[in-house]
């Protein structure tokens, strides 16, 4: 029988569709006994470990079938230490059984950081000299001296403390300054809507202390100044440096900032255009706003210089809220 005609015989069909099936059928089997293996199409849900203990976390991820490895740890004072700060994949995930869920761990012992030197340093090289290293500002105490605002002693748990000991990150450091010459009196800010870090930078750079800090809601996350004491809002503006401001907080997740900054801070944007420097200031503290960013064009002396331009425009922006920082530019008063 030739070739042609044993391709066309009843008998080879016969084989070569047996055969076809087989190989379908072995294929599916294979598909299928694949999927079991590798549970296709089943999936967990990653929980939530954030400030959980680690121990506790690791042994909920394992009766979940899932691998905890702690793969890092950081310092934050703001958390109990022990606890997951952070995981890989994130909650919510979905993801195969005997996944690998990495963990980084707030350590169990404090950073520690050498204290370094900022006698004679002003505040504000202090303020910034301490938060590179980690820790922050506490108490400022201010003492009769020529140089205004310098650290003449730099102090923790009352007492004194040399540049090179070491010290946990996050300590708060205590500072001596000088009040200068002239008068020890200085404006309060206005902090209101701030967030509480902001609220407590303006402060001290002001030359002012924390009071008590009262939280008005339930929820202490996002929070934000509601009222502060003295108001300067409705009461005089000036204390002695190192005086405290006590701070209200409500968190935004429960109160609309939005509409409460329009109701309280919001005013008109004044119309400084042909004013003279002393008369922007004059008019600016008036308004408790703050002066950003002064241009004299072509050298124009203070004497002869005018306003001619304004940000924010009070036509463009008829009202703003106080403590906007508004810049002006100047020309020559013949100019305008």
């Amino acid at each position: 029988m030739s070739i042609i005609s044993f391709l066309k015989s009843k008998t080879f069909r016969n084989h070569f569709l047996l055969a076809l099936a087989a190989g379908i059928a072995l294929l599916w089997f294979s598909l299928k006994a694949l999927d079991v293996y590798t549970r296709h199409g089943r999936t967990i849900e990653v929980p939530d470990l954030t400030d959980l203990e680690k121990e506790e976390a690791q042994e909920l991820l394992r009766k979940m079938n899932l691998r905890p490895v702690i793969n890092d740890s950081i310092f934050d004072d703001t958390r109990e230490r022990g606890s997951v700060a952070v995981q890989n994949p994130i909650a919510g995930a979905e993801v195969k059984r005997n996944r690998t869920i990495y963990l980084t761990v707030v350590a169990m012992l404090p950073e520690m950081v050498a204290m370094p030197d900022l006698t004679d340093l002003s505040f504000r090289q202090a303020q910034s000299l301490l938060q590179t290293y980690g820790l922050r500002v506490g108490t400022l105490e201010y003492v009769p001296s020529i140089a205004r605002n310098a650290v003449l002693q730099q102090k923790y748990n009352q007492g004194s403390i040399q540049p090179g000991t070491p010290v946990e990150k996050g300590t708060a450091i205590d500072l001596v300054l000088g009040t200068g010459e002239g008068s020890n009196y200085v404006n309060v800010p206005l902090v209101i809507g701030r967030t509480r870090e902001e609220a407590i930078r303006i402060i001290n750079s002001s030359s002012l202390n924390i009071g008590e800090e009262i939280f008005l809601d339930e929820s202490e996350e996002n929070l934000r100044v509601y009222r502060q004491s003295p108001n300067v809002l409705e009461t005089s503006r000036e204390l002695a440096m190192g005086s405290t401001v006590d701070l209200y907080y409500r968190s935004e997740d429960e109160f609309d900032f939005d509409e409460y900054r329009k109701e309280v801070l919001g005013i008109e944007t004044p119309n400084l255009i042909g004013k003279t420097p002393w008369e922007v200031v004059e008019i600016l503290e008036e308004n408790m706003l703050i002066l950003g960013e002064e241009v004299f064009e072509n050298n124009v002396s203070t004497q002869n210089a005018r306003v001619y331009m304004q940000d924010p425009d009070f036509n463009e922006q008829p009202t703003i809220f106080r403590g906007t920082q508004v810049n002006v530019w100047y020309k020559h008063r013949d100019e305008l």
